[in-house]
């Protein structure tokens, strides 16, 4: 694989990483986001209580 190849897969990872679902409405959906955000910080709660039980 030469040098054109890789920067044409690079270029193309980065179009692919930017993408934009068609159904996008420009609307926050509040419930969605809440829904990741929650898990991620029981997540970081457990992660909190294990790093100081440690010490």
């Amino acid at each position: 694989m030469n040098t054109y190849e890789i920067a044409k897969l690079e270029h193309a990872s980065r179009a692919a990483f930017a993408w934009v679902p068609e159904g996008y409405d420009g609307r926050t959906h509040y419930g969605a986001v809440l829904t990741a955000v929650v898990p991620a910080i029981g997540i970081l709660a457990v992660a909190a209580t294990l790093l100081l039980s440690v010490l």
